[in-house]
């Protein structure tokens, strides 16, 4: 089993980003609270939308088998929003990113993907820490991240804008406790 590719959840189908997707980057991107809690990525074109998928996501699959994948609710096929682990050449670990478009916050469409993308992270791959990077004034990913098991250890600046984040880590728990 592959890391990079589809699978599902109870509510959700959760696959790697295609050029299709761009409408809906674009449109999650620029959302004003994507902007606040996680970055302006200035992408705001369809263009840029599809250059975002190809030289950020699609390029992680390809280097590192890891990425930003889409998720699908089951029920309408309507794309709610991003989930996956990136490689980040600051952190000694990947760590887990997401981001819901503000219609499907606080219906636990998160968590659930957290939770699956971990069990996955667990039987897929040899990684042994996680790490998660998070906005100090963003609440809800704090405890969505408390709840994974994600430890606080700190704050560290962004290296590309010395913005401050929260450093957060947890081990991958793997059956048997291996």
């Amino acid at each position: 089993m592959k890391l990079i590719s589809t699978w599902q959840t109870e509510r959700l189908v959760i696959r790697p980003l295609k050029g299709t997707d761009a409408e809906f980057i674009l449109t999650l991107l620029n959302e004003p609270e994507f902007i606040k809690q996680i970055a302006d990525k200035q992408v705001r074109t369809i263009d840029n939308a599809i250059n975002y998928i190809e030289t950020g996501p699609q390029m992680q699959y390809r280097h590192y088998d890891l990425g930003l994948m889409l998720m699908v609710r089951k029920q309408d096929g309507k794309s709610i929003g991003l989930m996956g682990l990136l490689k980040r050449d600051f952190l000694d670990h990947p760590d887990i990113g997401y981001a819901l478009s503000n219609v499907y916050t606080g219906q636990g469409y998160a968590i659930e993907a957290a939770r699956s993308l971990m069990e996955r992270v667990a039987q897929c791959t040899r990684l042994t820490r996680l790490s998660a990077i998070c906005n100090p004034s963003n609440a809800a990913s704090l405890t969505l991240l408390d709840k994974l098991g994600f430890i606080e250890q700190g704050i560290i600046e962004l290296p590309d804008d010395g913005q401050p984040v929260v450093l957060l880590e947890t081990f991958v728990v793997r059956d048997g406790g291996g």
